[in-house]
């Protein structure tokens, strides 16, 4: 699927709404947890623990994001999300996956459905909720089930964490990739270094000052490109002309 960004995805949403979040999860501690840490960034927040009545309940709750474990009993998350994005009222939703599973086939199977994103719980609950608040209080794009973007002559595949200039591929690590997409999703913005953290690294992984800079020097070289501006006062924002 190739994306190209609109202003839609860009558009001003009322800072004031009460955003309404359903959390699906059979870990009935995970689930008061997250209606607690949610509930304080000031979200509407309804969980539930039965994996079944999480269709029903979607259509009854019209959330504007939710939030889906894998490992439930039938029918698990990934079930779940496929069921959603059927509908076409839930074709655009936000949907977020937490797991306690690491692998990278989970990963995959959760973005190629659908997901939107994938968050460990080892990387933490802070992190996804600074994540929930990233997409609908601050109006950023993390769409990880797209898997390929266009933005100026570059083509970002997914799949292959690559890039293409013209006809000429170029690999990328995880890390530099990542940061690269989120730069894309998001081109008309300057993001902090907090949101870059949060975002892409989470709330338990601990990465120098300068770590961000060593990453954005690394793409310059592999990509040919001045592609990511430092601002100052840590803030940055992809440049492509």
């Amino acid at each position: 699927m190739l994306f190209f960004l609109s202003e839609n995805d860009m558009r001003d949403k009322n800072d004031k709404k009460s955003f309404r979040i359903l959390v699906v999860d059979d870990d009935r501690d995970i689930l008061e947890l997250l209606e607690y840490n949610l509930e304080k960034e000031g979200f509407h927040v309804k969980g539930i623990d039965e994996s079944q009545d999480a269709v029903k309940t979607a259509l009854a709750f019209s959330p504007d994001l939710i939030i889906l474990d894998i490992m439930m009993p039938h029918p698990n998350g990934i079930e779940i999300c496929r069921e959603l994005r059927s509908i076409k009222r839930f074709e655009d939703i936000y949907i977020f996956f937490l797991s306690a599973k690491s692998e990278h086939y989970y990963h995959e199977a959760a973005l190629d459905t659908g997901g939107d994103d994938y968050i460990e719980k080892v990387i933490g609950l802070r992190a996804l909720t600074y994540k929930v608040a990233t997409v609908l209080k601050r109006n950023f794009v993390i769409r990880k089930s797209i898997s390929e973007l266009k933005i100026g002559n570059l083509k970002i595949h997914r799949k292959s964490t690559s890039v293409m200039i013209d006809d000429d591929e170029i690999t990328l690590s995880r890390p530099e990739f990542e940061l690269l997409f989120f730069f894309a999703q998001n081109p008309r913005k300057v993001i902090s270094q907090e949101n870059l953290l949060q975002n892409i690294w989470g709330s338990e992984i601990y990465l120098f000052d300068t770590s961000i800079d060593v990453y954005i020097q690394s793409l310059r070289k592999k990509l040919g490109l001045d592609i990511i501006h430092r601002m100052g006062d840590n803030r940055y924002r992809l440049h492509i002309r």
